[in-house]
């Protein structure tokens, strides 16, 4: 949608930690965590993008070292944290790679080009945790968001939340440019 529409439409990720805290156990094989793997995968194969069933008896139970190193890096440049937080996805949901893991994580940033000099001092200071930490609470307190995706479209406060087609996204963007 960004390149379908340019700079008419401003899109601002935002973090959002499920679990702001690391929890142990996290079962995947036969839950709703597989079934929406596996939804996720039948909705974007067409698009190339390709989920690789975790393979290890437990999900990490943390997401927020990656969460954090898309904020430190973002304060390097839009285009790395773009491709940083692409890279993380396909590390987590393609090469079934553990993104609660800080070092594998800083290995996915560095691969991705990032200053890991500034990165890590960044990281080590807290600016990403603080900064995820920041949009959790609005999130929850300004928007009420309880589940990712949420996508909400400032200029109507209409919230898109769940798996949806593009459809759906695009009808969202379309009304609020109406």
């Amino acid at each position: 949608m960004r390149e379908e529409l340019g700079s008419v439409v401003t899109i601002e990720s935002r973090a959002f930690p499920l679990r702001p805290a690391p929890a142990r156990g996290v079962a995947f094989k036969s839950t709703y965590r597989e079934e929406g793997w596996r939804r996720c995968a039948e909705m974007s194969a067409a698009d190339g993008i390709r989920f690789t069933p975790w393979p290890h008896a437990e999900l990490p139970g943390f997401s927020l070292p990656a969460l954090e190193a898309a904020k430190c890096v973002a304060k390097q440049s839009g285009e790395l944290f773009e491709r940083v937080h692409l890279a993380l996805y396909e590390a987590f949901f393609t090469e079934s790679r553990n993104i609660a893991d800080a070092k594998e994580v800083a290995a996915t940033v560095a691969a991705a080009g990032a200053d890991m000099e500034r990165f890590t001092a960044d990281f080590e200071a807290g600016i990403g945790r603080d900064a995820v930490m920041s949009d959790y609470e609005a999130a929850v307190s300004e928007h009420g968001v309880r589940s990712i995706p949420t996508v909400i479209v400032t200029d109507t406060g209409r919230a898109v939340v769940g798996l949806a087609d593009y459809a759906v996204y695009r009808a969202a963007v379309e009304e609020a440019l109406a």
